[in-house]
C-alpha cells in the first residue's frame, strides 16, 4: 500500500512540473494586474486614472497629488507619469508598485551610477539589475521538469531492474525519487518567485533609464 501511495505522489509530481511550465508561460504572457494585492489594485486605478486626464493644468494638478500621496515627494513626477501611461502601465506602474517600499533613493555619489538602490532585506542593498535573466529561468523550469520526466522514468525501470552504480544506487528506492521529484517542484516554484521579483527589478531599471525615478 506504501509503495503505490508513493508512485502516486510520484505521477503527481510529474502532472506538477508539466503544470509548472504551463503556469510560467501564463504568467509571462498574461497581464498581471490580478498579483497585486486590494490596496495596490487601488492604488494602480488611482494613478492610470489620474494620468489618463492630466491633458490639462488640473488634471496634471491631480496626478501629481495623487502620486505624492502614493509614493511621497521623493519620486520624480515625470517617471511617474511614464509608468501610469497607458502604455507604460503594465510594463512599469505595476513593478513599480510592487517593489515601491524596497527603493531607496541613491546618495549623491551613486546618483551618477543609474544610482536607485534596492533593499533586499533589513541591511542587504545592491543596483538594479542590468540584464533580464528571464530567458535563464524559462530554460531552468523546462530543464527540471525533463529532469523529473527521467527521475520517473527510473522509478518505473528499477521496479523489474537495479542501477549498479554506487553513485546512482540511491535511484532503486522509489522514496528517494519521490523526494528528488519533490524537490526539484520545490526549486520550481522557488525559480517563479525569484524570476518575478528579478523581473520587476529590470523593468524599473529601464523606466529609471528613461527618466530618473527620485528628484
Amino acid at each position: 500500500m506504501i509503495t503505490v501511495l508513493i508512485f502516486l505522489m510520484i505521477l503527481v509530481g510529474v502532472t506538477a512540473a508539466w503544470y509548472q511550465i504551463y503556469q510560467m508561460h501564463f504568467n509571462i504572457n498574461t497581464p498581471n494586474g490580478a498579483k497585486l494585492s486590494g490596496n495596490k489594485s487601488r492604488q494602480l486605478d488611482t494613478l492610470t486614472a489620474a494620468q489618463e486626464t492630466s491633458l490639462d493644468e488640473a488634471g496634471a494638478s491631480r496626478f501629481e497629488e495623487a502620486a505624492t500621496r502614493i509614493f511621497g515627494r521623493g519620486f520624480n513626477i515625470a517617471a511617474l507619469r511614464i509608468a501610469f501611461s497607458q502604455e507604460g502601465r503594465e510594463a512599469y506602474g505595476l513593478p513599480l508598485l510592487r517593489c515601491q517600499r524596497k527603493l531607496t533613493r541613491p546618495s549623491s555619489h551613486q546618483a551618477g551610477e543609474g544610482g536607485v538602490r534596492v533593499r533586499h532585506l533589513r541591511l542587504f542593498k545592491t543596483r538594479l539589475p542590468s540584464i533580464n535573466v528571464r530567458n535563464a529561468f524559462i530554460l531552468a523550469v523546462i530543464a527540471n521538469c525533463g529532469l523529473v520526466q527521467l527521475l520517473a522514468a527510473m522509478s518505473v525501470y528499477t521496479i523489474h531492474y537495479s542501477v549498479d552504480v554506487s553513485v546512482l544506487a540511491w535511484v532503486n528506492q522509489p522514496v528517494m525519487i519521490l523526494a528528488a521529484i519533490w524537490g526539484v517542484v520545490l526549486l520550481n516554484a522557488l525559480i517563479f518567485r525569484w524570476d518575478a521579483y528579478t523581473h520587476d527589478l529590470y523593468q524599473i531599471r529601464q523606466l529609471n533609464q528613461q527618466a530618473p525615478l527620485f528628484n
